[in-house]
């Protein structure tokens, strides 16, 4: 590693934790903190209970359950009660945005030199909405987003799919919304990939997925999948729950079990998703597709779709899409993709204020006018969804014209 590099590295990592003094989403992070003196009191086998709310992705309760650990280690005295506290849980996903900059870096610097990779490097970790997310909110999808992205340098790198697979399994036990990454992973490993590494790969996943959730549930880790998911899905029915997406069009938190025609919302969500797909992902070749700067293009696009399309999305459910974006604007030279990118961002930070400030309302770092954020819902949803429209077509029209050799 070059001496540039590593001091951008520590710089970033000064950056993260001067916002992570920050107050965090305090409804979240309450729940993190009495989890992780829960796993460090009772263990994980004993976490999950009808009594106590628990319901939360199995992956993030590894990191909870860590930093208790590490606490009690370093800093006994501390409270897991204390907002102090949430500056050590905040440490995964500041760390992990910073893992996949360099990941960034190292798969720019490959396809276009060292200048290009330090400036998708910067380009994401200086990335205010994703700074908000991790060091202030105290959210942890950039822990998720760095296994995609690690799953995919691990296909186009070490090009060994059972390994990715695991990788992805990983990331969406730490949150499920990674499956919005799947469909583009699944017909990567079938593009390149024979009948026997389809087959070890699956196999690898499922491993992966009960070794995982094994010790929070040693006598049945399989029911225990489906029950952590059942309950985690079942957990909202909004159609957008703060999400600036199609459905915000039409207000925030409403029931998606509402019907239109007979059918549900959420029954609509799925219907519009799947028509996108199939242009998205089957109108062009694969050959051409697949290449790695498309392939990084149409994951973006993939991811962007759902959190579009289907109801129950939550704002900080784009988040993935942005490093696979950025390097598809980087790899494929687009001032477009990188204006997109630049214009997401700005939307998407102001999207995480909107809920942060709403619910923060006493907290001194919420002086914007959020009533009237919300008042204009409506319009910001609007606006997010042309966006969408734009790049959709957008990106159907670059496939059509572009020949990768």
């Amino acid at each position: 590693m070059n001496k540039k590099l590593l001091y951008l590295l520590c710089i970033a990592f000064i950056i993260r934790m001067a916002f992570s003094t920050l107050p965090s989403f305090e409804y979240d992070e309450s729940a993190y903190r009495s989890w992780s003196a829960r796993l460090v009191e009772l263990g994980p086998s004993h976490f999950y209970s009808s009594q106590v709310f628990t319901n939360n992705p199995l992956g993030g309760l590894y990191m909870f359950w860590s930093v208790g650990l590490m606490k009690n280690t370093v800093l006994s005295n501390l409270s897991f009660f204390s907002r102090n506290y949430d500056f050590l849980l905040k440490l995964p996903a500041s760390i992990a945005d910073i893992a996949t900059g360099f990941i960034i870096y190292l798969l720019i610097k490959k396809v276009l030199g060292e200048n290009q990779a330090i400036l998708g490097y910067l380009m994401y970790v200086l990335n205010p909405a994703l700074i908000f997310n991790s060091s202030i909110w105290g959210q942890y999808d950039g822990v998720s987003t760095f296994f995609l992205l690690l799953a995919t340098y691990v296909m186009f790198i070490r090009k060994n799919p059972e390994i990715a697979a695991a990788i992805f399994t990983i990331a969406w036990i730490i949150k499920p919304q990674a499956i919005f990454f799947a469909p583009a992973l699944i017909l990567l490993i079938i593009l390149t990939q024979n009948f026997k590494r389809w087959v070890t790969s699956a196999f690898a996943s499922l491993i992966s997925l009960i070794i995982i959730y094994l010790p929070f549930f040693p006598s049945n880790p399989i029911l225990g999948l489906i029950n952590v998911n059942k309950n985690s899905a079942g957990l909202f029915n909004c159609t957008t729950c703060f999400a600036l997406n199609f459905w915000g069009i039409f207000g925030n938190w409403q029931n998606d079990l509402q019907k239109f025609i007979g059918i549900p919302f959420l029954a609509w969500g799925i219907i519009l998703l799947l028509l996108a797909l199939i242009p998205l992902l089957l109108l062009k070749p694969f050959t051409l597709k697949f290449k790695p700067q498309i392939f990084y293009f149409t994951s973006s696009i993939s991811m962007l779709t759902f959190f579009m399309l289907l109801t129950r999305m939550h704002e900080r459910y784009l988040f993935p899409f942005f490093p696979f974006l950025l390097i598809a604007s980087l790899m494929l030279r687009s001032k477009v993709l990188l204006g997109f990118y630049i214009f997401m961002s700005g939307l998407h930070l102001l999207n995480l204020y909107i809920p942060y400030a709403y619910y923060n309302n006493l907290s001194k770092v919420t002086n914007l006018p959020v009533n009237n954020l919300m008042q204009n819902f409506n319009n910001l949803s609007l606006i997010s969804f042309l966006g969408f429209i734009f790049l959709f077509i957008y990106f159907l029209y670059y496939v059509k014209q572009i020949k990768i050799s």
